[in-house]
């Protein structure tokens, strides 16, 4: 893969600032769209890096790259879901048997739920002590009550599903503890699809028994692995952007002060934090057929890692990239990926992120951190990127 003008460089690389990405992406972008690399963690198996935004929608949206984790030369280890691993028209089918819960008219009319599980925290945390760790006060559980809440899973079970879901994610775990923890998670969401075909309710998983397990349009396997997957990526990343995104805007007081008196930024203000943190840094992908990218050829075979938080701040597409600013005017970004696998749950996380953001504000005028940012443990070993802790004091 190597040539003269673009040396294979060695993936991934580490971050100097926990609020950027690492700072080499700035030269691969000026090097190239599409740079050789070896990958470290596969024991330096070659694959390609797609560091711009153009070039990165362009794979993402292209069918010649497959997201099956199954195929010779894919770049990493994935078992989460097989859902993840389908290429249109397989994948197509079975996201539109529940692509029509996270339309944008039908998650607005979550508002007033999503709404009053946030002022319930809100109300805990402020009847305690004037110091809290909001990730366990609040980033962690809100999600998690909206999954469930929307699924028809028992939030009782959250420490569990909550547990297994990170050690499937963990980039320190083994094989063998990630195919266990997916295993865990699989038996845990067949027994509720099961349940749910004797005793349906008014959920996301008992309308896909009724309409499509019990019609034959998909097996209780299939729509128990379509259950963990939503479960999974429809708390994990918010999770881990409510963290980071309330750290990160205390870090700018004077763009919070212009959110607190102004909640009409509120939405500007999420994309922008979407755009600048990206906590999904990357997307694999591998080609099934010859296809030049940005002038260079890659070969059916090749793997391909989609750098989204390269892409994010690629100068051609935005101005001064590094900055963070509530007020840009360029609204697309890649924190949700692109193409036949965007994020089903993007309208649903940019609200709920909306609606806690607004509601800290509002809640909390005097909110600071209660420690130095080098204190601030930060989730540098797992593969979606975001804080442990986030301790705030705030006056009485």
């Amino acid at each position: 893969m190597e040539t003269p003008e673009c040396p294979v460089v060695r993936y991934p690389m580490e971050r100097q600032d926990p609020f950027h990405p690492p700072a080499e992406y700035a030269g691969l972008r000026a090097r190239a769209a599409v740079v050789p690399a070896a990958l470290s963690f596969a024991g330096d198996r070659p694959a390609w890096l797609v560091t711009r935004f153009q070039e990165a929608r362009e794979v993402l949206s292209d069918t010649r790259f497959s997201s099956d984790s199954r195929l010779p030369g894919f770049p990493v280890r994935r078992a989460h879901s097989a859902l993840i691993r389908m290429d249109p028209p397989e994948h197509t089918r079975y996201r539109e048997m529940v692509n029509h819960e996270f339309v944008g008219r039908k998650v607005a009319e979550l508002r007033p739920i999503i709404q009053e599980l946030t002022d319930q925290l809100l109300d805990a945390i402020a009847e305690g002590p004037a110091r809290s760790d909001l990730v366990p006060a609040l980033a962690m559980p809100l999600p998690s009550l909206v999954i469930c809440h929307l699924l028809g899973v028992s939030y009782a079970d959250h420490v569990f599903l909550q547990e297994r879901t990170a050690d499937a994610l963990r980039a320190t775990s083994t094989p063998e503890e990630i195919d266990e923890a997916v295993a865990d998670l699989g038996r845990y969401m067949d027994g509720v699809v099961r349940a749910k075909i004797d005793r349906p309710g008014d959920d996301i998983i008992s309308r896909l028994v009724t309409d499509h397990v019990r019609t034959a349009g998909c097996t209780p396997e299939t729509a128990a692995d379509l259950a963990r997957l939503l479960l999974v990526a429809g708390h994990v990343t918010t999770v881990n952007m409510i963290g980071l995104g309330i750290l990160t805007l205390l870090r700018h007081p004077e763009q919070l002060a212009e959110l607190r008196a102004d909640e009409r930024l509120i939405g500007p203000a999420v994309n922008e934090l979407l755009r600048h943190l990206t906590i999904t840094p990357s997307l694999a992908r591998v080609a099934t057929e010859d296809v030049e990218v940005g002038g260079t050829l890659i070969r059916a075979g090749d793997g391909v890692m989609v750098l989204l938080s390269s892409a994010n701040r690629d100068e051609r597409e935005f101005v001064d990239p590094d900055a963070f600013d509530i007020h840009r005017t360029e609204r697309g970004n890649l924190a949700f990926g692109w193409g036949p696998h965007l994020c089903l749950g993007a309208a649903l996380a940019r609200l709920e992120l909306q609606i806690v953001i607004s509601g800290v504000l509002r809640r909390f005028p005097s909110l600071r951190l209660a420690v130095d940012l080098d204190s601030i443990p930060f989730r540098h070993k797992v593969n979606i990127y975001g804080v442990h802790e986030l301790p705030v004091v705030w006056n009485e």
